[in-house]
């Protein structure tokens, strides 16, 4: 039996194939055109997801570097000021120093104070600094709140709060952008241990504490040291707590004074009557050291208490420099991380670029073969088309 097969059946048949060959040479044009593999999704969902992940991963990582070079700016603007500090603290030191010099006239002494409440007020302006946004800088994570006031005698107080602001450069890093003021200016480890002295000397006295400690952490009180003549040349001494006598024997300048879990050493010249009052002080505020050092400028060089405590702002001074320094070296390690995270980042986007590229980018050697091929097929197909248009059973009759 023989199967009827109408002109339009084949007439639609070659059209069909001429429409498919057509859109194979727009499809590879379009490739050629664009450089690019995947023209519409269709063409391969799998690569397709795979790139759209990769371009996801791309903008996440644009947006970390974008992270790193604000972070970058802040903490290298941080680290001026910190090294600002440091040069006022130690113009601090060499100034209380030459203060100590019973060389100087009263008028010199007048200047020197001078220098000391100029260099009080620049340390204070850099802990109110302010960033590009106009952040403070040293007010923890309070940014629009004004870090320190100073009231009309000279102390300072803190309006901040104790924590960091922080940026995230990748996945599992932060790394803080800031640091709380108190913790950079007002939060010093006493170089003297677990107490701050205060001297009542006799004229002519160098006495000085070189060390109070205390391994009682619950012991809160206030002690007083007062030495005494002794017979043999030696001197003793009576240690009171809280007003109270709790102990007197001869001192021996190798083991000094030891109450309890109390030990305290002390260094220079004793004189008959000389006093040291022990209060609780762990820490200590760079702006009341320079507080002290203004006030003290008016005192005599010849008050031996005077001169003492001078020699504990300058102690004091040191110790400041020392735990500014070591901020600094902090906000280096910071920097360094951004530079590692930041190249990181760099080998990761070119990894994923890679990646994208075997996915997403056209071989144009196979394109162009591609391309020639359905090229030839397409005339082929319009060679046929031609022929099966005009063909008819009347061609045959």
């Amino acid at each position: 039996m023989l199967n009827r097969i109408s002109s339009f059946h084949n007439y639609q048949s070659v059209q069909n194939d001429l429409r498919r060959q057509e859109n194979k040479v727009h499809h590879n044009q379009a490739q050629l055109a664009s450089g690019k593999k995947l023209i519409e999704p269709s063409d391969d969902p799998l690569a397709t997801h795979y790139i759209q992940n990769i371009s996801q991963q791309s903008e996440q990582l644009k947006q970390y570097v974008n992270s790193i070079v604000l972070s970058r700016n802040r903490l290298e603007h941080h680290e001026v000021i910190v090294s600002n500090a440091e040069a006022y603290i130690d113009e601090g030191k060499r100034t209380v120093m030459e203060m100590i010099n019973g060389s100087l006239s009263p008028e010199d002494r007048l200047a020197k104070q001078r220098e000391i409440e100029e260099l009080f007020d620049n340390l204070l302006t850099l802990g109110n600094t302010q960033d590009e946004s106009g952040n403070y800088v040293f007010a923890g994570t309070k940014p629009k709140v004004q870090p320190f006031f100073r009231d009309k005698v000279g102390n300072v107080t803190y309006a901040g709060d104790d924590y960091q602001r922080k940026m995230r450069i990748s996945n599992g890093l932060e790394i803080p952008v800031n640091d709380p003021g108190n913790k950079m200016f007002m939060e010093i480890s006493n170089p003297l241990g677990d107490y701050d002295p205060k001297y009542q000397l006799k004229d002519g006295s160098e006495l000085l504490l070189e060390r109070a400690m205390n391994l009682d952490s619950t012991d809160d009180a206030t002690y007083r040291v007062t030495f005494v003549d002794m017979p043999d040349g030696k001197y003793g001494y009576q240690l009171e707590k809280n007003g109270s006598v709790v102990k007197a024997d001869e001192f021996d300048p190798n083991k000094g004074i030891q109450f309890d879990e109390l030990s305290i050493q002390v260094k220079g010249q004793i004189t008959k009557g000389d006093s040291i009052e022990l209060e609780p002080g762990k820490t200590f505020s760079m702006f009341d050291t320079f507080k002290r050092a203004r006030d003290l400028s008016e005192g005599s060089v010849s008050d031996a208490s005077n001169t003492a405590e001078l020699h504990q702002v300058t102690q004091e001074f040191h110790a400041a420099f020392i735990h500014l320094n070591k901020a600094r070296s902090d906000l280096g390690a910071r920097l360094s991380t951004l530079d590692t995270q930041e190249q990181q980042h760099e080998d990761f986007r070119l990894t994923l670029a890679k990646s994208k590229s075997t996915f997403e980018d056209l071989d144009y050697a196979s394109a162009v073969i591609e391309f020639n091929e359905n090229t030839r097929a397409l005339q082929a197909s319009q060679q046929a088309f031609g022929k099966a248009k005009d063909l008819t059973l009347f061609n045959y009759i």
